[in-house]
């Protein structure tokens, strides 16, 4: 059995030679058709499928657990935003249920165990299974200085908080995305970077430009008129618009 962890390697250089991933948001789309719209999804060509899953606790809102990755995204990688109090106890059932992705908030009290049990995860089940970390718009990135001992594989940054409704500030999370960039450069393994939060059509060629890796998009595509129309467009712009990125990851 190959190690997880050059398993890993492998994955976070197969998606990055593919960046940026649009990373579709299913809990957007109509709930009484998440299968037909995965379904669609592969058929448009998409790579992967993002579950925001919300406790009621940590943000307000409440959405599905475990069940929902299990049983969704065949044949898609499966990348779990964890938006609960205590991650550290959802992180590896989620990664068992299927996740190839899990991310936790660094806001969060026990974020680190939560990247260390996706570690053990990864392990157990003999996989890559990537742990990543996520911040809020408001919180200072000098936080993430905390997990240097455990870096994790996936940076995400926020253009919106949903714990408070406050519309996303795109412009700043691009800036906050390259300034986190420039302070990852020296990492080997570099991490992943992604972008989540306020992706439209509207707003695409400006988020491509700070060259993430994976791009979260949900409502833009699952709630268009045309969703295939409108992914494809958005696919098209993140891709035509990226700026590219040196082998030391400078832009």
């Amino acid at each position: 059995m190959n190690q997880p962890g050059g398993g890993r390697n492998a994955l976070m250089a197969r998606l990055r030679a593919r960046r940026p991933v649009l990373s579709l948001g299913i809990f957007a789309a109509d709930p009484a058709h998440f299968g037909p719209a995965v379904g669609d999804s592969l058929a448009w060509g998409a790579e992967m499928l993002h579950f925001d899953v919300m406790d009621g606790s940590f943000v307000p809102e409440i959405t599905g657990g475990r069940a929902f990755v299990r049983a969704l995204g065949d044949g898609m990688l499966r990348d779990v935003h964890l938006m609960v109090e205590r991650p550290a106890g959802h992180a590896g059932p989620f990664a068992h249920a299927g996740a190839d992705i899990v991310t936790v908030h660094a806001e969060a009290p026990d974020a680190a165990a939560a990247v260390a049990a996706v570690r053990t995860a990864e392990a157990e089940l003999g996989r890559p299974v990537l742990a990543g970390l996520a911040v809020m718009p408001g919180t200072p990135l000098d936080v993430l200085d905390a997990f240097a001992g455990s870096p994790p594989d996936l940076l995400v940054v926020l253009a919106v908080d949903p714990r408070d409704g406050s519309r996303p500030d795109v412009t700043g999370a691009c800036l906050r995305l390259i300034e986190l960039r420039r302070r990852v450069t020296a990492r080997n393994p570099k991490p992943l970077l992604g972008f989540d939060g306020g992706v439209g059509l509207d707003t695409a060629s400006t988020i491509a430009a700070a060259a993430p890796d994976i791009v979260v998009t949900g409502s833009a595509v699952y709630r268009a008129g045309d969703p295939a129309g409108a992914f494809a467009s958005l696919r098209r712009t993140v891709i035509s618009g990226c700026a590219p990125v040196g082998p030391a990851g400078d832009r």
